[in-house]
């Protein structure tokens, strides 16, 4: 795979923050990993959920470019009629959104029309990564209708992330779980997050 010198730079900075202590919780990490690809990738809107088999929803909200009032529609109403994340999630690797369904047919659908197009989301890719059976986290890149759709070389790029990403997640869960065994203490203001 060909990286430019930015795309190395980006990878990079990519690769220090998921391999930060985890002085990061979940949240933080997909929040600053959000804001690093929307850069790496050209993309304009970034959203990531983390999907709870025992609710049958996504939760844990994290959004860039992306209006609130919309994604509150989306948690009541639209995620239970979306036509396209449950097969991107099936395939556990970047997959464009137009491989799992035509860009024409996704824009006659409700979803596009009264959520997707509402914050200008036009082309898409997903990545949801899992511990085994376990849904992490995921990563719900965008792009403008100007821009294009992403190629080969993007989903090589996130496919690249993910073992890092699942990672970081995992250590950021344990080290939850290490504190919440643990009295109370205050958290460093000197930290990375």
């Amino acid at each position: 795979m060909y990286l430019t010198g930015t795309e190395q730079q980006a990878l990079r900075g990519v690769f220090t923050l998921l391999a930060e202590d985890a002085a990061c919780n979940e949240r933080e990490i997909r929040e600053r990993l959000g804001r690093a690809l929307l850069d790496l990738l050209h993309a304009d809107q970034f959203a990531s959920f983390v999907w709870d088999a025992g609710s049958g929803s996504f939760g844990a909200r994290v959004a860039i470019n992306m209006e609130p009032a919309n994604l509150d529609r989306y948690a009541q109403w639209h995620q239970h009629h979306d036509p396209i994340t449950f097969v991107l999630q099936s395939r556990r690797r970047a997959t464009r959104v137009t491989e799992v369904m035509p860009q024409r047919a996704l824009m006659r659908t409700p979803f596009f029309t009264d959520f997707l197009a509402r914050d200008g989301l036009h082309w898409g890719m997903n990545l949801h990564a899992f511990d085994g059976d376990r849904a992490l986290g995921d990563l719900r890149i965008w792009r403008s209708k100007a821009r294009g759709d992403f190629g080969e070389h993007e989903k090589a790029l996130l496919d690249l992330i993910e073992p890092a990403f699942a990672g970081a997640l995992q250590r950021a869960q344990r080290a939850a779980a290490a504190a919440a065994a643990l009295p109370a203490l205050p958290r460093s203001p000197h930290g990375p997050c």
